[in-house]
């Protein structure tokens, strides 16, 4: 008899065959022979007999409902390598697999007997199997939006996914979204959008440091503004759109509208304070007093029925409210997720959050949008205008992703959403200049336009999405996004189908001389490879020439002037994250060689006839080297910020850059010169991130290879994600 524990949730999971099937309740319950109010109690999970739940899916097997029996085989199962997945989960059958090759793998490895370099391949492919079950078992996905400022990003988001107020409460369709839109810079920070119990709101604030930043900045810029005798000549100062208006929102210092002689003006509370301030301390205490931050405690909202109101416009009015800072007791958010009951239950069985990112308005490579590049779980739509797509960021980006950590742009990882509006797709012409008859042909021709651009720029593989939301079919877009998932997931299924067939190789033929001899001599041609090729290149390039030429590029002033003012470590220009990426980007100049030879040998081991019978074994090598090569491009720009965070963030350099506002033209550049001179007279840094680099290069990708080859070999210790050995430390 099959024992059912509480977290296989049998109950609801009898609850869904028997609806999936269309099989009442009454029907069920005669066919099992139990009582209706039974077979309803066992639905509810009420009732743990395991005796009359398997009668219940018996009956459902008799029914026809072929799912029933391979549920109840599924409960049976013991796992005891990998997490149990859900029943539902696509990969389900990949799963099982891998929990019997593991069981197989446990059983070989055993048997002390065995010879050490097929102990060494299994050991290496369990560690990678359980990796990749991991990622399979679970079901939670990220879909992340990037696109510059202004580019449509959130309207196309809220008609993608239905986040739409009725449109009997709508003047035009295109008012109909509940995420706040406008011509850019409207959301004050990330956004999440994610399934929930009921409609609500909820909101991880500023920390009392963060919050007290913006107020300063924004202190700073007004002060200036108002009270300063000179001023930049080509250069203006101040904090966002979106963070002023929440500020003036908070304190109740909005401009307001007056009519003086018949002529329309606006009158500015904040100048008025400002001008009766005695200092800059005291302006900024006053607007830190209005804003009563110490009331501000609320951080939960949900919906209440008896608003009258329908749960989308209460969601859209509310959001709109927070994100305005125009609510008394609720704080300035960090981030705000948008609870939906059943979103994203398109999506099947996958658990999807929608990320609406901040608008790219200066920097692209910041450190939010590094992480989505960077996350496993996130599949990454950037946004562009129809007629600008790809799109500026976009470009940045992706080329971020292919210089820095050597991206595939294939696997479902990335997509390209072109927002176009009406007619726009019907302006393309195609070669010979003949303009397209339909929408859908205006979409070709900009494919093939954005797809050759890209190839130019050995940016191919992108897929491109068109969605013009007063036009095309919100579902088939979904569906689009799906695919893309799906693909992501796919790419690790096959991981996971090759990395067990080649572990059933050598389980199943371990005593066939052949095999070992050929796995012996791969073991022993690689060994001589790493002798002679150990080593990582030379550096390329300085860690910090990134950080410089970003800073140099800035569009904005006040971008940099943020970001002094912080020492460097600003939301929209992050000098240490630039640094991180700097040495990432120098790591994989560095290394790049080495893996082209190391590809080159192990081709030529597959092209060996003698070595044949390992050819599997050289494949799974190879897989290993490209996740040795993530890891360690990871690890370098981890490492380039630990080396350089506690010097530069604690540097008075950034005073000193913070002081060359008000000189004048040339801002940008005088910092930049400022902090390149820091940088170049900061040698032992250098040397220190160059030692880490090494280390790390030895950790991440010559010692898995050392374990493969070397029978004495020391178990190669995984990089923690957030722990770099700085080696050589020295006192600052």
């Amino acid at each position: 008899m099959t024992e059912y524990n509480p977290t296989q949730r049998a109950g609801s999971a009898i609850a869904r065959l028997r609806a999936e099937a269309n099989v009442t309740q009454a029907v069920l319950a005669e066919k099992s022979g139990l009582d209706q109010s039974r077979v309803s109690r066992i639905e509810k999970g009420e009732v743990a007999a395991a005796a009359d739940i398997d009668r219940v899916l018996d009956a459902l097997g008799a029914l026809g409902v072929v799912e029933a029996t391979n549920f109840k085989d599924f409960v049976g199962r013991d796992w005891q390598y990998i997490e149990p997945p859900s029943f539902w989960n696509p990969e389900r059958a990949c799963l099982e697999i891998t929990e019997e090759t593991l069981a197989e793998m446990q059983e070989f490895l055993e048997e002390e007997e065995r010879p050490w370099p097929l102990r060494r391949q299994i050991e290496r492919q369990r560690e990678l199997l359980l990796r990749a079950a991991s990622f399979l078992g679970k079901l939670n996905h990220n879909i992340a939006f990037i696109g510059d400022m202004g580019v449509g990003k959130s309207t196309a988001i809220s008609f993608i996914f239905d986040l739409l107020v009725p449109p009997s409460l709508a003047d035009k369709s295109i008012n109909r979204p509940v995420l706040e839109t406008g011509a850019g810079g409207t959301t004050i920070c990330e956004v999440h959008i994610k399934s929930g119990p009921e409609f609500g709101i909820s909101l991880v604030p500023m920390s009392d440091a963060e919050m007290r930043e913006i107020v300063a900045d924004f202190c700073a810029a007004k002060w200036t503004l108002h009270t300063a005798d000179t001023r930049e000549a080509s250069d203006s100062i101040g904090v966002s759109r979106e963070a002023e208006r929440a500020i003036r929102n908070m304190t109740g210092l909005g401009r307001k509208r007056e009519t003086v002689e018949g002529k329309i003006i606006y009158h500015d509370p904040v100048a008025d304070l400002a001008k009766s301030s005695g200092s800059e301390d005291e302006f900024r205490t006053r607007i830190l007093g209005l804003m009563n931050l110490d009331d501000r405690t609320r951080r939960e909202l949900w919906y209440d029925s008896s608003t009258r109101k329908h749960p989308m416009e209460w969601v859209t009015e509310t959001f709109k409210a927070v994100n305005n800072g125009r609510m008394k007791d609720v704080p300035l958010p960090k981030s705000i997720d948008l609870h939906i009951p059943h979103f994203g239950r398109s999506f099947g069985e996958l658990e999807i959050t929608v990320v609406d990112t901040k608008g790219v308005d200066d920097v692209a490579v910041r450190e939010d949008l590094d992480h989505r590049l960077k996350d496993a779980r996130t599949g990454v739509v950037f946004c562009s205008r129809f007629n600008d797509a790809p799109g500026t960021s976009t470009r940045v980006l992706l080329q971020h992703m292919r210089q820095t950590f050597s991206e595939r742009f294939d696997t479902g990882k990335v997509s390209i959403l072109a927002l176009p509006r009406s007619e726009e797709a019907r302006a393309m012409k195609d070669d010979i200049g003949e303009q397209a008859l339909t929408d859908a042909e205006g979409y070709e021709f900009k494919r093939m336009q954005v797809t050759s651009e890209l190839a130019a720029e050995d940016l191919a593989g992108v897929p491109m999405i068109f969605f013009n939301v007063e036009a095309d079919d919100a579902p088939d877009i979904r569906q689009q996004l799906f695919t893309q998932l799906s693909r992501m997931r796919k790419a690790v299924e096959d991981r996971l189908f090759d990395l067990c067939a080649a572990a059933q190789d050598i389980i199943q033929n371990h005593e066939a001389q052949a095999l070992n001899a050929a796995i012996e001599e791969v073991a022993n041609r690689l060994n001589t490879f790493l002798k002679g090729n150990r080593t990582l290149g030379a550096r390329e390039r300085l860690a910090h020439v990134e950080a410089i030429s970003t800073i140099k590029g800035v569009r904005y002033a006040s971008t940099l002037w943020a970001s002094a003012r912080r020492n460097g470590e600003y939301t929209g220009l992050n000098v240490l994250h630039l640094v991180g990426v700097g040495a990432a980007r120098d790591a994989r100049l560095r290394s790049e060689s080495w893996f082209k030879g190391l590809d080159a040998f192990l081709k030529s081991l597959k092209a060996d006839d003698d070595l044949s019978l390992a050819t599997r074994s050289i494949d799974q090598i190879a897989a290993s080297a490209v996740g040795s090569k993530r890891a360690f491009l990871e690890a370098a720009q981890r490492g380039g910020i630990e080396v350089y965070r506690e010097p530069l963030s604690q540097s008075p350099v950034w005073s000193t850059c913070a002081g060359e506002w008000g000189r004048g033209p040339g801002f940008k550049l005088r910092v930049a010169d400022r902090l390149e001179s820091w940088f170049e007279n900061e040698a032992a840094l250098k040397e220190r991130l160059d030692q880490t680099v090494n280390g790390l290069w030895e950790q991440t990708v010559i010692a898995p290879l050392l374990r493969l080859v070397e029978e004495g070999a020391p178990e190669a210790q995984p990089v923690a994600d957030n722990v770099i050995r700085i080696r050589g430390r020295v006192s600052a």
